[in-house]
Formats: C-alpha cells, structure tokens, sequence
C-alpha cells in the first residue's frame, strides 16, 4: 500500500505545489537575476514565472492582508531585467466554493507559458483541491478552466473539469472580446486532444507488443480528464478507452491515470466485465491489493450472471483474490 500513498503524494505535489523556485532564475538572454533583487518587500511568498507570453521572467508577490484575505501583485519583465506592476488583485474566502478554509491553504502556481493557476487544497489523506486556470489575452488574464479534485478512499481523484468562456478577468472584471478566441481554443484543444489520443494508443500498442511499453511514459490525469471531457464515454468509443486504460496501466507512470478512466468506464457501463479485470490489474499494478481483490471479484460475478464460460477466467485472478 505505501506505493500508491507516496504516488499519490508526488502527484498532488505536481498539481498544486510549484511554489518552490531556484533562488536564481534565467531570463529570455539566458542572464540570471536574483530573486532578492526583484523586490525588497516584506511578503508571504513569490512565484515566478512566464505570466504573459513574451518568455520574459515574470513574477507574483503574494501578500497576507491582516484579514482573512491575499492580495496578488503581478510584475511582468522586460529585456532591461526590469520588472513593472501591472495589476493587483484581492482573494478571499468568498472566491472558492468547494474548500474548507481556502486562504489559509491558498497557493499559486505558474502553468503553461502565459497562464496563472489560483488554488486551495485541504484538507487530511482525502483532500479537496479547487483551481482557476487563467490564460493571458488582451493585456490581461481570463477565466479558462476550473478543475475540482477530490482524492478517493483509493487515493484515486474524483476530477470535475469544466471550460469557461474566457469572459471573467482575473481582477473579477467581464469583457464580450474573447468570443472568437475561445471559440478557436476550444476547437484547438478538441482536435489536440484527439491526436493525442491517436498517437498514445498507438505508442502503447506498438511498445507493448516490443515488450518496451514500461520504457515510456504513460498518459497523465490531466490529459485524459480533457479527453473524456471533449469526447464522453459512449459506446462508439468505448472500446479505444478500454484499450488506452489497459496499455497505460504497463507504462512506467500510467497505473494512476488508467485507475482513474477505468473507474470512469465502470461507473457509466457498470455491466462491462472486462473493464473490472482490468481495473484489477491497474490496482494490482498500483500495489493498492484490496481494491484489486475487489474490482476481480466482481468480474468473476459478472461472468456468472451473464453466464459467460468460467473456464476463461484468468488463473491469476483467483490466485489474486484470496
């Protein structure tokens, strides 16, 4: 069991904890500047990163106001290794609606190249994360995505991804501008992720027959939360999710993600026998045995009730549920 605790734990670090920074950062001329140098101020914490998209070093000084709330400066850089104040912004409770205790587990996180992630995260083994994707336009940052991840008694997120318009600012302001531009990011995004899945299941397929498959990275959480949410489960394409699920599960870091789609796969087509041996094995795989034990157990009744032939039930299955 402790492999998939400590998994779970680098995972969620990757999702909201990149607040940790290099004391030395380098600009787009590849010269260094000191974080100490950037400002003098007496504040909570900074994130750096690129804020906008120019690839210039930008930063976010993130202040505690003596009341329950944070307030955000944003600095974008120039070529001079100059920094200037381009917006401030207040956060409080009121701002999140799915975590206990928001500003006291507030953090930040720089994204993609010119987006900014807001966040809260708590609380125990079983936590609730509540992010706000930002993305960079018209001199300022709209609302693109917001993503709300609570961790499963199998350590497993829950994830629910919903698409924003790009019409709320990130300083609460609307604007009518950004139609067309989130009309082409969603279509964009759609077909990206379409290839995505085209090419990943062909890797899969070709290093699982080579035997090479544990060589290579496996499709991540955030990927396929994007890909069920542009192309839902359905019958048409549940066989491909099927097989993406049980490829990923052999590569190095694919248990948690093929978990995750196969819990999807079997709570909307809940009769589906071999999406439980499957799930079996990605909790086999993942060192989570109980929930193996579990997921192969209802495969063997499932076989029973639809009267399938026994006989083709894998041998490892039975030695796996004692």
């Amino acid at each position: 069991m402790n492999r998939y605790i400590i998994s779970m734990i680098v995972l969620l670090q990757f999702i909201y904890c990149k607040k940790t920074e290099p004391q030395k950062v380098l600009n787009s001329n590849n010269k260094e500047i000191s974080i100490q140098n950037i400002s003098q101020k007496n504040i909570t914490d900074t994130i750096h990163g690129y804020f906008n998209n120019d690839n210039i070093i930008d930063y976010i000084e993130i202040n505690t106001k003596p009341s329950e709330e944070k307030e955000l400066s944003i600095y974008l850089g120039s070529y001079q290794n100059q920094f200037k104040k381009i917006k401030s912004i207040t956060i409080t409770n009121d701002d999140f609606s799915e975590v206990e205790n928001p500003i006291e587990n507030f953090f930040v996180s720089n994204g993609k190249v010119g987006e900014i992630i807001i966040g809260s995260s708590c609380c125990g083994n079983f936590k609730t994360t509540e992010t706000y994707n930002y993305k960079y336009l018209n001199n300022n940052w709209f609302l693109y995505k917001t993503l709300v991840s609570t961790v499963d008694d199998d350590f497993i997120p829950i994830i629910n991804l919903n698409l924003n318009d790009l019409s709320e600012s990130i300083n609460g302001e609307k604007s009518a501008n950004n139609k067309l531009v989130y009309s082409k990011e969603i279509e964009d995004s759609k077909s990206q992720n379409l290839n995505l899945f085209n090419e990943k299941l062909n890797l899969f397929k070709k290093n699982y027959l080579n035997k090479t498959i544990k060589n290579i990275n496996g499709i991540d959480l955030d990927s396929i939360t994007e890909l069920l949410y542009f192309f839902p489960l359905q019958e048409n394409n549940l066989n491909n999710y099927n097989d993406l699920a049980f490829y990923n599960m052999y590569t190095k870091d694919g248990s948690i993600g093929s978990i995750f789609l196969l819990k999807e796969i079997v709570n909307k087509f809940p009769d589906r026998i071999v999406s439980y041996i499957n799930l079996g094995d990605a909790y086999w795989e993942f060192d989570n045995q109980q929930k193996a034990r579990e997921a192969y157990q209802k495969y063997i009744d499932l076989m029973k009730i639809q009267n399938k032939d026994l006989n083709k039930i894998p041998k490892r299955v039975y030695e796996r549920s004692k």
